[in-house]
């Protein structure tokens, strides 16, 4: 039997497949220090935990609403309110099974057959495969240099076929935080163009030294164009709920989306709304250590990758990744992650899978002590001069390359 045409085009994600091989390797019980990872190890936040609890006890463990449940909407548009400024009602607000089928969602309700959609580089490994996925053309933006595209760059990419524009910020992979001036002229161009503007805000929180991510929505005359994305996996650390929604001005997009919704996954588990409602009502004060926590991780990564002669570093803004340039070491990131992989059981994940090869994406959102042992690892398998030997796991491993 043959499959789809379309099945042919879309590869793996390449970092649930990387999850899966390190977890294989660690039940084989070998010592690998997971440094690939996009969830935190914060634990939980209670309020969710106790959500969760209550909602079971009830025993009535139903379907949701396709859209997602009133309390929880209401309580998105009091988030949005408080983070964006705009006022919205439970009609502009969809409920998903995480932000990534949010963001599928729109695509499915925005996007044509041919029509092309803009996104920087570096991007999330997903978008391109979504893109295809409802016919849509993937347009990638790679930056003349550093890690952020310019406004004229992006702007230069518009043509007749242009649906939409994709903007992550902070950036996964990169940790870089587009500046208010970057985001206000994307906002206007879209504007002006009648051009969707979808913004993936799932880390938008997690920002260091005091700075903020800018939103969309403080720069638009008309914001109807506009759907936002977030959830509760990055801020809370809920990434096992699966909760996500999106939110625009535009009912009628929303209301679109809902129908896809229903088509294709119903609803929503009606425990993990109650988790992610817990989370959203319940004290803020961990979402501020969690990115206490991350922004000392960074500070800790960037000691130890400043050890490492030749890699070349932009400084993350936010996130828990950090891009940092190893051609020096190997142009080819497929090879040399799993280089690292095989022989001193370090996961990271090759940057070629974010459309720039040579690089890697190190999250720092393990342990202070994982990403020292991470680091330690690499930097002994790729000095040259280092010693023969080094310790991993109780046992000498020694040189062979």
């Amino acid at each position: 039997m043959k499959l789809s045409k379309l099945s042919a085009l879309i590869g793996d994600s390449p970092t649930l497949k990387l999850n899966a091989k390190t977890a294989a390797l660690k039940k084989e019980g070998l010592p690998v220090v997971h440094l690939g990872g996009g969830e935190p190890e914060y634990p939980a936040p209670m309020s969710a935990v106790d959500a969760i609890i209550k909602k079971a006890q009830s025993r009535k463990i139903k379907y949701s609403p396709t859209t997602g449940s009133l309390d929880l909407k209401k309580a998105v548009c009091s988030y949005t309110k408080e983070n964006y400024g705009i006022a919205l009602e439970p009609k502009n607000v969809i409920i998903s099974a995480g932000a990534k089928q949010s963001i599928y969602n729109f695509l499915l309700t925005a996007v044509n057959a041919g029509d092309e959609v803009i996104f920087p580089v570096p991007y999330w490994v997903s978008y391109p495969d979504m893109i295809k996925l409802v016919g849509g053309v993937p347009v990638p933006v790679k930056p003349e240099s550093g890690l952020q595209v310019s406004f004229e760059q992006i702007k230069k990419a518009v043509t007749p076929k242009t649906k939409a524009i994709i903007l992550n910020s902070p950036n996964n992979p990169s940790g870089q935080v587009f500046d208010k001036d970057f985001v206000k002229n994307v906002v206007e161009l879209c504007e002006s163009k009648g051009i969707w503007l979808m913004t993936d805000d799932i880390y938008h929180k997690l920002v260091f030294e005091g700075k903020v991510a800018p939103g969309p929505f403080a720069y638009a005359k008309n914001s109807d164009n506009i759907v936002a994305v977030n959830g509760v996996s990055k801020v809370y650390g809920l990434t096992g709920l699966r909760i996500g929604w999106a939110v625009s001005s535009n009912a009628e997009i929303i209301a679109a989306m809902g129908r896809m919704q229903a088509q294709t996954t119903s609803c929503n588990s009606a425990l993990s709304e109650a988790a992610a409602l817990g989370a959203l009502t319940g004290p803020q004060e961990c979402v501020d250590e969690l990115r206490k926590i991350l922004e000392n991780n960074r500070n800790v990564l960037l000691a130890e990758l400043a050890q490492i002669k030749g890699v070349k570093v932009y400084a993350p803004k936010g996130t828990f990744y950090c891009f940092a340039d190893f051609s020096s070491y190997n142009k080819d990131s497929l090879a040399l992650s799993g280089f690292l992989l095989e022989k001193v059981l370090v996961a990271v994940v090759p940057g070629v899978s974010f459309g720039i090869d040579g690089y890697l994406r190190i999250s720092y959102c393990a342990s202070a002590e994982n990403i020292k042992e991470g680091m330690r690892r690499i930097r002994w398998a790729l000095d040259k001069n280092s010693s023969k030997t080094i310790e991993i796991g109780g046992k000498t491993v020694t040189k062979d390359w």
